[in-house]
């Protein structure tokens, strides 16, 4: 009892300490060498794990406004691993010149055995608008999460579905593979087939055909290693192999589904990405910035069927000006710089992770496209709501919130329509739309977005979307 009693009383000092500290920074640059490094809570995470997101260790002598920053920094990147639903690090003073550290977590419920029930199309409005509500265009089955398998961070997915889609998947992703932590490695493989498939699109809507027959099967399988020098740089590189294969009812609807009206399409396919992301939190980030880069060759000569290049690029800002305001903003651009792009492979706005607000009932594909998204929004209420105090799974016992109203422009350009496209009428032309939403944000990075919009065409729209717009 005496021991909690001094360590209760040790963290309440430490905390006026800080305080103290921080405020004293403005008038000196005082240096601190950091003491021992104290983690509680981690039941299943190793210590290496969350040390690695750290920008401090023990013995360095660091100096009180870096320190300050360090700390929240670190807590931004703890929670941004996934892995805790608190992340608190908490300064102990022992001396003007030592600290050491408290580090506070309550890790994430890490195991999710996950129905299946999701739409086939490509959001909510394509299938309640275009497809008229169909409930036979839905996947159904079970998946299996675990997003912290070893303690390491690494995550296994299981994936039986059935319905529009059926499909088989499995995929292990580990972060760290030597010792210096710099090195991820992921490994995948699925295998889907269809009866039913857009094969074409006319006047920016896809076009189905299907039977009672399989119309459509594929497999693929890869692998990515990806380096981390740093903690907000990371480089990727990507390899795979596709194997595809449609009936003749699909090739007769369209002969440029696969390459030269064949049934069958294989391919290798390579892709570097570069990203720099220090956003603060990933699911639903209202400060700092993203810049991403990716490029992608389809087909390395060792099968003749295919042999398509492109490029990716998008950056990402978000400001916080003050009083609860904040404004984000994304740019992105992409360039396919191939002459017949397989109608399987194609690209455009409408196709994640491309879109145009206020466009959604419609696909725009074309080899190269850019936008601009921009939105202000406020943040008028959040907390945390306690549930029921008595549950065994302590991860439950409460839920964060937070709740946005927003303004938001979004402008796009897209090229000349691939050849698969007919009567494209928002090809070539200045793609535009304005409107308001409401965003809602809680745990286990859940996003709902609720946006009414108005675009060029004066089309208007009240739209559901389950992810953040950046």
């Amino acid at each position: 009892m005496r021991g909690f009693i001094v360590f209760g009383l040790l963290i309440l000092f430490s905390l006026n300490s800080f305080g103290q500290q921080v405020q004293s920074d403005t008038l000196t640059n005082g240096i601190v060498k950091v003491g021992k490094i104290y983690i509680t809570g981690n039941r299943k995470t190793k210590t290496e794990i969350i040390l690695r997101e750290l920008d401090f260790v023990e013995g360095q002598d660091i100096s009180l406004k870096e320190f300050s920053e360090a700390v929240i920094t670190g807590q931004q990147k703890l929670i941004n691993t996934r892995l805790f639903v608190i992340a608190e690090i908490v300064p102990l003073f022992m001396s003007p010149s030592q600290v050491d550290v408290l580090i506070r977590l309550q890790e994430r419920w890490y195991i999710f055995p996950i129905p299946i029930f999701k739409l086939a199309d490509r959001n909510f409005t394509e299938w309640w608008v275009n497809q008229k509500r169909d409930f036979s265009r839905v996947n159904y089955g079970l998946q299996l999460y675990h997003f912290n398998l070893t303690g390491r961070n690494d995550k296994l997915i299981l994936r039986t579905q059935f319905g529009f889609t059926k499909q088989y998947e499995i995929q292990y992703q580990r972060p760290y593979i030597n010792k210096d932590q710099t090195l991820g490695l992921t490994l995948r493989t699925s295998f889907a087939n269809n009866k039913t498939i857009s094969t074409n699109t006319i006047d920016n809507r896809l076009q189905f055909e299907g039977s009672e027959d399989i119309n459509r099967r594929i497999f693929s399988s890869g692998a990515a290693l990806t380096y981390r020098p740093s903690f907000y740089s990371r480089h990727s590189i990507d390899v795979g192999f596709s194997r595809a294969s449609v009936s003749d009812l699909i090739t007769d609807a369209n002969p440029n589904y696969f390459q030269n009206g064949e049934n069958l399409q294989k391919y290798l396919r390579i892709s570097y990405v570069f990203s720099r992301d220090n956003r603060d939190y990933f699911a639903y980030p209202l400060i700092g910035n993203l810049y991403r880069l990716e490029v992608n060759k389809f087909g390395l000569g060792v099968f003749n069927d295919l042999n398509m290049f492109s490029i990716r690029a998008s950056a990402n800002n978000h400001r916080d000006l003050g009083k609860n305001f904040f404004v984000a903003n994304a740019i992105e651009g992409y360039q396919n710089f191939t002459d017949e792009i397989p109608y399987i492979l194609r690209s455009g706005f409408g196709y994640p992770p491309d879109f145009i607000r206020g466009y959604e009932r419609f696909v725009v594909e074309s080899s190269g496209f850019i936008s601009n998204r921009t939105e202000l929004k406020y943040k008028f209420l959040s907390g945390i709501q306690q549930l029921n105090q008595r549950s065994l799974v302590e991860q439950f016992r409460t839920m964060p919130y937070s709740f946005f109203v927003k303004a938001f422009l979004d402008l796009g350009y897209a090229g000349p329509p691939i050849s698969s496209s007919t009567d494209s009428v928002y090809n070539n032309d200045l793609l535009a739309a304005a409107g308001i939403g409401l965003d809602i944000q809680t745990y286990y990075d859940f996003v709902i977005r609720f946006e009414f919009s108005v675009n060029r065409e004066g089309q208007t729209g009240f739209f559901v979307n389950l992810r953040s717009a950046f």
